[in-house]
């Protein structure tokens, strides 16, 4: 005979599964992430400049011969959103993100320099790989306890919404600032994200962009239902 505390554990079921569903689709829109262990994530990308290849689970450029080798992945209509990263520095000194590119010359690029220890901030313009313009604060010293050395992962994160700018390193923020034109350039005020390297050969793993405009990737929800189901019932 169905007692009112069978009523009331399938109504608690119900509700559960309602609210994983609403919040796996909620989670999940909105972010593309890359962890590179399949090499086929590389058709997702375009190269501008460089060598690229994925390579041990993560994306490298691996030739050190070109001045700002740099994909891009994403929308031209992207605006507001965060962008971060695993970055390990192989050879030499210049790796970071990229964010609103308009094209594969014009384009803002933080990156992180081991020697002396500063992060750079550049406004790539033109129509050579090297013309670039310096926004303030251009360099600053990294503001983290663990120094940033050749062979060693850290974690890079810009996060830009409107004129506002600011980024992290190892999760502690270095700087902010306000996007303002420099000289005759305007603000890029939508593009492209993407990973970057000077004359550098260097390595990126586990990136993510994600923000309000973005339409993220297709997910699988379904095992983290199943996943949530059976704790439930483990529960109950």
């Amino acid at each position: 005979m169905f007692q009112k505390k069978d009523l009331l554990r399938l109504m608690t079921y119900s509700l559960a599964f309602f609210c994983v569903v609403m919040f796996s689709q909620i989670t999940w829109s909105g972010e593309w992430a890359f962890d590179f262990e399949d090499a086929k994530q590389a058709d997702q990308w375009k190269v501008a400049n460089g060598t690229w290849k994925i390579q041990k689970g993560a994306y490298s450029e691996i030739s050190a011969a070109e001045k700002a080798a740099h994909v891009l992945f994403g929308e031209d209509d992207w605006a507001d959103y965060t962008v971060e990263a695993k970055i390990r520095i192989d050879a030499n000194s210049w790796t970071g993100l990229v964010f609103r590119a308009i094209s594969e010359y014009e384009y803002y690029v933080i990156y992180q320099e081991p020697t002396p220890g500063v992060s750079a901030f550049f406004q790539h313009h033109g129509n050579e790989w090297g013309k670039r313009a310096r926004p303030q604060p251009n360099k600053t010293a990294i503001k983290i306890k663990k120094k940033i050395e050749v062979g060693e992962w850290y974690h890079l994160k810009v996060v830009v919404e409107g004129n506002d700018l600011k980024w992290f390193v190892n999760d502690q923020l270095q700087a902010e600032t306000k996007l303002k034109p420099v000289g005759d350039l305007d603000v890029y005020k939508k593009g492209k994200v993407g990973i970057w390297a000077w004359e550098t050969k260097a390595s990126f793993d586990d990136f993510k962009v994600y923000g309000p405009d973005i339409e993220g990737q297709a997910v699988e929800p379904q095992n983290k239902l199943s996943v949530t189901w059976g704790k439930l019932k483990r529960f109950y």
